[in-house]
């Protein structure tokens, strides 16, 4: 069977993605770039990264150009994390669907949930995560807290590259629990069903507490499996 030219182009950046020629967190060459690189028209590149993208290799949004988010092809949504590089995937490859967003005073409920202390003041960003491009349910119900002091413009576009979480501690912990009533409505499930609750802690270089995720996925949505 004959390759395309897309195909050929998509090929030839699978290939610089793998070697390391483009690295997690780096951008690719523009459309008129590439398109000069590989002497092929303009709609052969969109076809060779729409390729690109729907394996979960980059991520493209409008005057931000295209970017690397993952070195091999993504199988499915996996948002365990095990390095720097795959937070800043998760994020790429994700997005909250019209989120709230208000500051939160932390009760002592809310203080024991996040790891903060009573009294301080937090910035909420909190709604359905599902995948960019995609018409699908929700993958989750997501809430991004973001210490009160610090600015808020990075968590609000959700962008953000590995450079972003340098010399950052990440503590990752993965727990079960309940859907209330809010996040069952929004992800069209039954109140009090199970949860898998991914929450990350991150952490400034002198260890103080910087942000908190916490992820709620419907039990029957999401399951880690992991061969021995």
């Amino acid at each position: 069977m004959k390759t395309t030219q897309h195909q050929q182009v998509a090929e030839d950046l699978l290939e610089q993605i793998a070697d390391g020629t483009f690295g997690i967190g780096d951008r690719l060459p523009t459309e008129e770039q590439l398109c000069a690189e590989y002497g092929v028209a303009r709609g052969t590149v969109r076809q060779a990264l729409g390729r690109l993208d729907e394996l979960g290799l980059i991520s493209r949004r409008p005057r931000a150009g295209t970017t690397v988010i993952a070195s091999i092809p993504m199988a499915g949504y996996q948002p365990v994390a095990q390095s720097a590089a795959d937070i800043v995937a998760l994020a790429a490859q994700t997005r909250l669907v019209k989120p709230d967003s208000r500051e939160v005073l932390a009760d002592a409920a809310l203080a024991r949930r996040i790891g903060a202390r009573r009294g301080t003041v937090w910035f909420l960003m909190e709604g359905v995560r599902a995948r960019r491009g995609r018409n699908e349910a929700g993958l989750c119900w997501s809430e991004h807290y973001l210490r009160g002091d610090l600015p808020r413009e990075r968590l609000q576009r959700g962008t953000f590259t590995a450079e972003h979480l340098a010399g950052a501690q990440v503590e990752q912990s993965i727990s079960a629990a309940l859907l209330d009533a809010r996040m069952a409505a929004a992800l069209d499930t039954e109140p009090g069903s199970a949860a898998l609750v991914i929450t990350r802690r991150n952490r400034d270089q002198s260890g103080r507490l910087t942000s908190v995720g916490i992820h709620s996925h419907p039990a029957d949505r999401y399951a880690i499996t992991m061969v021995l």
